[in-house]
Parts: C-alpha cells; sequence; structure tokens
C-alpha cells in the first residue's frame, strides 16, 4: 500500500487525471488530496459563503471522477490543475445563478446602503497605492478580466470559460485594461 502511495505522489496532476479516467480511486484519492486546499482557497476568494463552495467543492469533484476522460491535457495547450479550476469556475457561477433564481432579497436590503463587494475589499488590501487606485478606477468588465488573467493567473482560454466570453474579447478587454492603468499610472 505504502509503495503504491509512494508511486502516486511522484506522479503529476495529468498523469493522475488520466489514471482518474481508468477508474483509479488511489489517484483520485491524491489529486483531492494535492488540489483540494488550494482549489477551496481560489473558491473562497470569490465566494465567501462556505455553504456554497462547500457544494461547488462536492460537485467539481463529482464532474472530476466522471469526466476525466474527457480532459484533453498538454495536447491543446491546457493543464490539469488549469481543467480542475474551470470545472469549479463553471460550478460557482452555476450555484450563484441558482441561488439569485431561487431567492427573493428581503425589503431591508433594498434600504441598504451600497456596500463593497468583498472582491473589492480584498483587491483594495492587496493592491494599494496608486496602482490600487488605478486598478479600482477600472470599468468593472475590465477590472474583472485583469484580475483573473494577472491576480489569479489564468490563461485567455480560462478567463473566457471562467466570465462566459469569447477568447476574442478577453484579449480586447485585457488590452483595453492595460492601457487604461498604463495611463493612470502615467
Amino acid at each position: 500500500m505504502r509503495s503504491r502511495r509512494r508511486a502516486l505522489d511522484e506522479l503529476d496532476e495529468e498523469r493522475l487525471l488520466r489514471l482518474v479516467a481508468k477508474g483509479d480511486r488511489g489517484a483520485f484519492d491524491e489529486l483531492y488530496r494535492r488540489t483540494s486546499p488550494w482549489l477551496a482557497v481560489r473558491l473562497r476568494r470569490r465566494c465567501a459563503d462556505e455553504q456554497i463552495v462547500a457544494e461547488v467543492m462536492q460537485e467539481t469533484y463529482l464532474a472530476v471522477w466522471r469526466a476525466a476522460g474527457a480532459f484533453a491535457g498538454s495536447a491543446v495547450g491546457g493543464t490539469a490543475v488549469g481543467w480542475l479550476w474551470t470545472i469549479a469556475a463553471r460550478r460557482l457561477v452555476d450555484a450563484f445563478r441558482r441561488r439569485a433564481h431561487h431567492a427573493e432579497p428581503p425589503l431591508a436590503a433594498a434600504e441598504r446602503a451600497v456596500v463593497p463587494a468583498a472582491e473589492d475589499e480584498v483587491l483594495a488590501k492587496a493592491v494599494g497605492g496608486d496602482v490600487g487606485d488605478a486598478l479600482r478606477q477600472l470599468a468593472p468588465e475590465l477590472r474583472q478580466v485583469l484580475q483573473a488573467m494577472v491576480l489569479d493567473g489564468l490563461s485567455v482560454r480560462e478567463t473566457a470559460v471562467l466570465l462566459r466570453l469569447p477568447e476574442g474579447t478577453v484579449k480586447t478587454r485585457a488590452r483595453r485594461a492595460r492601457i487604461a492603468m498604463r495611463e493612470a499610472l502615467v
């Protein structure tokens, strides 16, 4: 058993996914052990509701177990971790949509003052000074693209999937955001 675990420890995530596609439970356990802490932190950056994060984590790993064979991998320029994040991001968007569809906002919510989004508060703490000011002045759609690509380290393709935009739109918004940042910082 230990030699099997040691062997799995030496495999990269892409190889683990290939074994998961063949129904290898040990490989799935190892993939989960490696990626779940990182994935949970990343989801919490986008959502403060622990219940939603837990649901998304469960749905993500269920989807990984069921669809590991669909992972194209480095043959198309993807990574196992990027594929995993793409699944999780889609599940998170779906969870937000489900919750918004079924929830009626309380009357008191309409009367409250507008509070900055949690992501904006984290961004303000993480990126300060002139850069932070310039970033906060960007249009929300430009800031989203810049945050996904620069702060989260996603590729154009992953950002397009996360934000449900065409890749060309992501590239255009990223370029516009960079230009606006450059102008603001001059």
